[in-house]
């Protein structure tokens, strides 16, 4: 995972510096996430259901894009908020975490206005928290959370001047908890974010 870190932040700050062309800029807005192939270890001793929904975050960071092409290339630098709930009998469980992403996307523009893109995304666990009826919160020790996680996007955008909308789903491809943790998922995302153009 540190490897991988290391190459993301090398291809962001390498193609930033010898791009002949390029744009800068800050990018933020919300994320819908939830867990998928949600899993509650069968040794607990509660009887916990398979349950995930969406719980509502943001995030915040910075773009490139190189290239003025019908190709071109946007790394990110994004902070941003995840998490899933899980209702239970006993109430419902909510889980958040903050990541630092990091996507390495490609970019095809069909027209000016309008592009789709895709590529990896690596993520580094910053923070967590776990809140909900100490009865099922102490039985989920987040401890078992690894550092990192990584998936694929995919997505859309349009730009207007300075602005850019755009949409993207992020597929979580790895379990997120260590073997033998209390719950094992993967984490899903969709993100609508507004950005905008410093250079």
């Amino acid at each position: 995972m540190k490897k991988v870190l290391l190459l993301a932040v090398a291809l962001f700050v390498g193609g930033v510096a010898s791009a002949q062309k390029l744009e800068f800029g800050i990018k933020g807005g919300v994320n819908f996430t939830s867990a998928s192939d949600i899993k509650f270890s069968d040794n607990l001793s509660t009887s916990f259901k398979n349950t995930s929904g969406n719980v509502t975050g943001w995030h915040l960071g910075v773009y490139s894009e190189i290239g003025v092409s019908i190709l071109t290339f946007q790394p990110e630098l994004l902070f941003a908020e995840k998490g899933f709930k899980s209702d239970q009998e006993n109430g419902t469980v909510t889980v958040k975490y903050n990541y630092l992403d990091i996507p390495i996307l490609v970019k095809f523009n069909p027209i000016p206005l309008v592009s789709i893109f895709s590529g990896p995304q690596v993520s580094i666990k910053l923070s967590d928290k776990i809140s909900g009826p100490s009865d099922i919160t102490s039985q989920i020790n987040l401890n078992n959370l690894k550092d990192g996680d990584w998936g694929i996007v995919a997505g859309a955008g349009v730009k207007l001047s300075k602005l850019q909308i755009q949409g993207r789903y992020i597929w979580g491809l790895n379990d997120v908890t260590k073997e033998g943790a209390s719950v094992d998922f993967k984490n899903q995302m969709f993100q609508i974010s507004l950005g905008y153009k410093i250079f």
